[in-house]
């Protein structure tokens, strides 16, 4: 955890030292719950998707093989870390870390975000993006009114991309209810 909470600090000292822009694709929309909410689902799961997110593992939802093809070699293996109400498995690729949140008790509307935000859709599910001041990239799927997962990825010292964040989510959504 104290790697975790340096990082954060020194990505948002850079970032707050240095001016950049960042781009993710989509149409930015107000952060007021505005919009359809995403619907709830009777129907049957993708191959390897969970019933539910109630019982699912976060460091589960992708393999380090597939995060490793996706965005590079790991610099360590995948760390479970729960923070709060969040189930957490967080990946260091390239100095970077990306993480997987597990939320089961706040949907879409509950997202809080620090910047504007862009509505998105990746697969099937609805998803809301921004970047925050300190140049954290969030990937937020919804999945029930009450449920979503979050990805994060810290910037690198001096850069601000959404890539990574994005790619992860593209990985991490096929495996959801």
């Amino acid at each position: 955890m104290d790697s975790r909470i340096a990082v954060i600090g020194l990505a948002a000292a850079a970032f707050f030292a240095v001016t950049a822009c960042a781009t993710i694709e989509g149409k930015p929309s107000p952060n007021a719950g505005a919009g359809t909410p995403p619907s709830t689902s009777t129907g049957t799961t993708p191959a390897g998707a969970p019933a539910a997110l109630d019982d699912a593992d976060p460091c589960g939802l992708v393999t380090a093989e597939d995060v490793e093809r996706a965005l590079g070699a790991l610099d360590g293996e995948p760390r479970r870390n729960d923070l709060g109400t969040a189930r957490s498995c967080e990946y260091e690729v390239d100095k970077r870390l990306l993480v997987v949140d597990i939320r089961t008790n706040v949907g879409l509307t509950g997202v809080n975000a620090t910047g504007p935000v862009t509505d998105l859709t990746i697969g099937g599910h609805p998803v809301k993006a921004w970047v925050s001041q300190g140049g954290t990239c969030f990937v937020v799927l919804g999945v029930t009114e009450s449920s979503r997962v979050d990805i994060t990825a810290q910037p690198k010292t001096g850069t601000q991309e959404c890539g990574p964040a994005q790619r992860l989510a593209e990985l991490v959504e096929p495996k959801l209810p």
